[in-house]
C-alpha cells in the first residue's frame, strides 16, 4: 500500500507547480494563449515521450526509471517556481514534461509487476485514488502557500520528491519471475460480462475525451481567477475538490468492478458530465464553480479508472498503457488550444465549459459505437 504514496506525491508536485506558474501568469496579465502554452508544452513533451517510454519500459527495469525521473522532476519543479522569463519558463515546464511521462509510464508498469494475479481492480483504485488526492492536494497547498513566497513552495516539493525517493528505495519488489497481474488477465465475478479488447481502444477515446474536458479547467481557473480578483487560496478549492471527488470515485470502483466492460456505464457518466459542463456555462459564478467543477470529479474518476483497467487487462499491457499517457498528452493539448480559440473568438471566458460539454457528448457516441455490434472472436 505505502508504494501508492509515490503517485500521489509526484501529482501533488506537478499540480502545486502548474497552480504556481499559471496564477502567477494571471498576475502578470498574460494572454490566454500564453498561459496555453505553459500549460501545452508540458503536455507536448508529456505525449512525445509516452509513446518512446512506452515501447521499451520492462517490469525489471521500472523502479530505476522511477527514481531518475523523480530526480529530474524536482529539478525542473524548482526552476519553473523560480523562473519569470517566458522561455526559459516554456523550457523548464517541457523538461517537467518529460521527466512525469517516464515517472508515470513507469510507475504503471512496476504497479502490475507488484500485483498478485487478480489484484489487477484493487490496484487500479488505490492509484486512481492516490494521483487524485496528490493533484488536489498539490493545487490547494499551492493555494494556500503562493503568497509565503517562492522559497516556501520550492521547499515543500524537495520535500515531496525526498519521500518518493524514500518509499521507492525501501520498497521490496516482487520477484521479476513470480506471476503477477502483468501476465494475468483478470475477470472479475461470475456476474461480471467477459472481458472484451475491444474496450482498449474505449480506454483511449476515454482518456483522451477525459483530459481535453479536465485539463483546459486546471489550466485557465487559476489565472481566471487571479484577474477576476479571486485569492489563490479561493481559487485552489474547486480544482481540489475535483481531484479529491475523483479520488473517491474511482476508488469505488474496486467494489463495483462488475460496471465494467458495458455501455450503459460509458453514455450515463458522459451525460451527467455534460449536464454539469452546461451548467457552468449557463450560470457562472464561483459558487457554481466550487459545486460544479468539483461533481465533475465523478465522471473524470470513473473515466480514469476504466481506462487503465481496460488497457491494462488485455494485449500488450505497457504499449497500451504508452498510448493512453500519449493521449493523456494529446487530449490535454488539444483541449487547451481549443478552448483558447474559443474562448478568444467568442470574447466569453466561460465557453470553454461549452465546448467541453460538446467533446464529452460526441465522446459517448463514438464509446457506444466502437462496442456496439457483435463481438469478434
Amino acid at each position: 500500500m505505502r508504494i501508492y504514496l509515490c503517485p500521489a506525491l509526484m501529482d501533488w508536485l506537478i499540480f502545486l507547480v502548474h497552480f504556481a506558474v499559471l496564477y502567477a501568469a494571471g498576475e502578470r496579465a498574460l494572454t490566454i494563449g500564453r498561459c496555453a502554452w505553459l500549460g501545452g508544452v508540458f503536455q507536448v513533451a508529456y505525449l512525445c515521450t509516452s509513446m518512446a517510454v512506452g515501447l521499451v519500459l520492462t517490469r525489471a527495469r521500472a523502479r530505476a526509471w522511477l527514481l531518475a525521473s523523480t530526480a529530474v522532476s524536482l529539478v525542473a519543479a524548482i526552476a519553473c517556481i523560480f523562473l519569470v522569463r517566458y522561455g526559459w519558463l516554456l523550457a523548464a515546464m517541457g523538461t517537467f514534461g518529460v521527466s512525469s511521462a517516464v515517472f508515470f509510464n513507469s510507475f504503471q508498469t512496476f504497479m502490475r509487476g507488484e500485483s498478485a494475479p487478480g489484484g489487477l481492480a484493487r490496484s487500479v483504485g488505490w492509484y486512481t485514488l492516490a494521483w487524485s488526492g496528490g493533484s488536489g492536494l498539490g493545487m490547494l497547498s499551492a493555494g494556500l502557500m503562493y503568497r509565503s513566497g517562492l522559497w516556501a513552495l520550492s521547499g515543500l516539493s524537495a520535500g515531496v520528491c525526498v519521500v518518493i525517493f524514500a518509499v521507492l528505495l525501501r520498497h521490496r519488489t516482487r520477484p521479476v519471475g513470480e506471476l503477477s497481474s502483468n501476465e494475468h488477465v483478470e475477470q472479475g465475478s461470475a456476474r461480471a460480462r467477459a472481458v472484451d479488447p475491444r474496450y482498449v481502444r474505449v480506454a483511449w477515446v476515454v482518456i483522451f475525451t477525459a483530459m481535453f474536458m479536465q485539463r483546459p479547467i486546471q489550466n485557465f481557473f487559476p489565472a481566471l481567477s487571479a484577474r477576476q480578483g479571486i485569492s489563490a487560496s479561493a481559487a485552489g478549492i474547486p480544482l481540489f475538490l475535483l481531484m479529491i471527488v475523483q479520488g473517491v470515485s474511482g476508488a469505488a470502483f474496486i467494489r463495483f468492478r462488475d460496471c465494467l466492460y458495458r455501455r450503459t456505464p460509458l453514455w450515463t457518466m458522459h451525460a451527467a458530465g455534460t449536464a454539469i459542463l452546461l451548467a457552468l456555462w449557463r450560470w457562472p459564478s464561483y459558487w457554481m464553480s466550487l459545486v460544479g467543477i468539483g461533481a465533475l470529479g465523478i465522471y473524470t474518476g470513473f473515466a480514469y479508472y476504466s481506462a487503465v483497467y481496460y488497457a491494462s487487462n488485455s494485449g500488450r499491457r505497457s504499449f497500451n498503457i504508452g498510448i493512453n499517457e500519449f493521449l493523456v498528452g494529446v487530449g490535454s493539448f488539444a483541449g487547451l488550444f481549443v478552448c483558447e480559440a474559443w474562448m478568444r473568438r467568442s470574447g466569453s471566458d466561460q465557453s470553454l465549459y461549452l465546448v467541453c460539454a460538446a467533446a464529452l457528448a460526441v465522446s459517448a457516441v463514438v464509446q457506444v459505437a466502437l462496442v456496439s455490434g457483435r463481438k469478434r472472436a
